[in-house]
């Protein structure tokens, strides 16, 4: 009976010792692991430039949570992984303020919804950089997308502004007027 009590409390040592071993491999294959994901995002980690026109300049000049909104865009985490999960949660919260705060300007349903899109792109990058396994993949991926985005918001932006120099026709906007009251009114 002594005998084969010290034999499972020998196996016992071993078995936790194996663990323990086991649990440190693993642990340093995911510090390696995410250092390699720190350096692969790192490198991707650029963001569209919005190269505006003067007077698209001029027309987000005092609108401060855009401005905002860029500076901390063009600012890239040094540090490592922890670093990049902070700046997509501010970004996340930037992202969110530009919607509610538009010049009137710019406060079109094709801007609005462009910037809808461009909130869920950094949610998606916010949750693909907040898991334990890093989809290296993903993460660069919705960094794409999201400077395909912003070159929309832009453009979009530009757009309007040129539109607003277009003097309207005699009359054009009393007509347009009642085309909208009329489409109201339709059941």
């Amino acid at each position: 009976m002594k005998k084969l009590f010290l034999l499972s409390l020998v196996v016992m040592l071993f078995s936790c010792q194996d663990k323990e071993a086991l649990r440190r491999e693993n642990a340093l294959k995911a510090a390696q692991k995410t250092e390699e994901a720190y350096v692969a995002i790192s490198k991707s980690w650029r963001f569209y430039n919005t190269g505006f026109s003067p007077e698209a300049q001029q027309a987000t000049e005092d609108w401060m949570e855009w401005n905002s909104f860029i500076t901390e865009l063009q600012q890239k985490p040094q540090t490592d992984i922890g670093a990049f999960r902070k700046k997509t949660k501010t970004l996340v919260a930037k992202t969110e303020t530009l919607g509610a705060t538009l010049p009137e300007v710019f406060n079109k349903i094709q801007v609005q919804s462009r910037i809808d899109v461009l909130i869920t792109k950094f949610k998606m990058l916010d949750t693909y950089i907040h898991l334990d396994d890093i989809p290296v993949e993903k993460v660069l991926q919705t960094i794409d997308e999201i400077n395909t985005d912003l070159a929309s918001i832009v453009s979009r932006m530009e757009t309007l502004l040129e539109k607003s120099r277009i003097l309207n026709e005699e009359g054009e906007a009393e007509m347009l007027q009642m085309l909208n009251d009329s489409l109201r009114q339709q059941p």
